[in-house]
């Protein structure tokens, strides 16, 4: 296994094969979710890149930027032991922006603005900046993104659109712990006080879902907002209900089309987010 912190290299090599490709972005602080990811490529293609890179255009502030979780060495001993011939490249951040941290402007939309987008502005502008240079740089016929991060893989395969790619964008299920909370690189932040009662996240989720078909979207979501009030260092920041791919909001269901529960919440200090597939069977 070979871990890189400039490009240069891994393209000398990748010049010299024609074996496929398969591309796991992720901003370390490895767990079982990003596993499950690499373990998928593995199996779809002959080479892995998984590229180990802590963006920091895409942070609200440089408090939150500081405390993400960093553990460069457990990373690379966790992707060692899948498969060691899995590349990691792990740039400097010289390599990636090349001493300028701008980040690149793209127009995603209606899905670009509504949930992640309104509330962290710039956000999906700065991952799509990193997206886009990691496929131009490795070219893979695949990428692979956990759908925790729902509303990103959406923006990725616009953004593949926009920039004329021709990558195929794979959508893994969220992994989640025993108890339902959906597996995050953020959740090492809680306390162990957070951490018990970070699960009425997932809890709420199962809540739409089995309420989804009522119809009655307004009411659902005024008892859940009502309900968050009286939990303690819980935070709702939003329940949305929208559809599936265009993540428009819905007025009436309709059984022609798919849905998706999403939910933000600041659990004490650190903010985590969830989604659900609602069925109407």
């Amino acid at each position: 296994m070979s871990v890189f912190h400039r490009s240069k290299k891994i393209l000398d090599y990748l010049k010299k094969t024609e074996k496929s490709i398969g591309l796991v972005p992720t901003m370390g602080a490895l767990h079982i979710g990003h596993i499950s990811l690499v373990e998928r490529a593995l199996i779809e293609n002959e080479i892995v890149i998984v590229s180990i890179f802590i963006n920091p255009t895409q942070f609200d502030n440089e408090i939150d930027l500081d405390k993400y979780p960093r553990d460069i060495k457990s990373d690379i001993i966790k992707i060692k032991e899948i498969d060691d011939q899995i590349i990691i490249y792990n740039p400097f951040i010289q390599d990636i922006y090349n001493n300028n941290l701008n980040i690149k402007k793209f127009n995603f939309g209606f899905i670009g603005r509504v949930l992640e987008g309104h509330h962290r502005k710039n956000h999906f502008n700065a991952v799509a900046t990193i997206v886009e240079k990691l496929f131009k740089l490795f070219n893979p016929e695949r990428a692979y993104f956990g759908e925790k991060d729902y509303q990103q893989i959406l923006i990725i395969k616009s953004l593949i659109i926009k920039s004329s790619l021709n990558i195929k964008t794979i959508a893994c299920p969220i992994i989640r712990d025993f108890d339902g909370l959906a597996l995050s690189s953020r959740n090492k932040l809680l306390s162990e006080k957070e951490r018990k009662i970070a699960p009425i996240i997932f809890k709420t989720l199962l809540d739409v879902k089995n309420n989804f078909k009522s119809g009655k979207i307004d009411k659902l979501k005024r008892n859940i907002y009502n309900n968050f009030k009286s939990i303690p260092l819980l935070k709702l920041e939003y329940l949305e209900i929208r559809e599936n791919i265009t993540l428009k909001s819905i007025k009436k269901i309709n059984k022609k089309n798919k849905y998706r529960a999403f939910i933000a919440v600041i659990v004490g200090k650190i903010r985590l987010i969830d989604n659900i597939e609602l069925s109407l069977i």
